[in-house]
């Protein structure tokens, strides 16, 4: 067996990545999404065709929670969090204006950490709704 192309192993991981049965959104150090996985979608009833090109974003100023705000911001340095009881998460993401037909009461914890390049440097922010 030869060793897998960097192309390879993401489409595998984002395979993966589908099958959390949470909602998961990957973002950058610009607050832009770069990832999010099915059960996202299906919580948002957001369809993100192509994230590179629609830009969907967090708006900080539309959290609700100051410690889901402080951990979006912090999560670049290096920092974890896992936050309960945190009321309407969904509400950071450009494109859902319609918190109400969420179900803001089914996901109240988050966990939020950093994912490091082989350098250390942090390039990606996760974060994870759990109900």
């Amino acid at each position: 067996m030869g060793e897998k192309s960097k192309e390879q192993l993401f489409k595998e991981l984002s395979e993966l990545f589908d099958f959390f049965p949470y909602p998961i959104a990957i973002f950058t150090p610009q607050y832009t999404l770069a990832m999010v996985n099915k059960a996202f979608t299906a919580e948002t009833k957001i369809r993100f065709t192509n994230l590179e090109k629609e830009n969907a974003r967090i708006l900080q100023y539309k959290i609700d929670d100051g410690r889901l705000t402080a951990a979006v911001l912090k999560v670049f340095n290096g920092d974890t969090f896992f936050l309960e009881d945190v009321k309407k998460p969904f509400s950071m993401f450009s494109g859902i204006s319609k918190q109400d037909t969420l179900h803001p009461e089914r996901f109240k914890r988050v966990v939020v950490f950093p994912v490091p390049a082989d350098d250390d440097e942090i390039t990606h922010g996760v974060i994870v709704f759990m109900p």
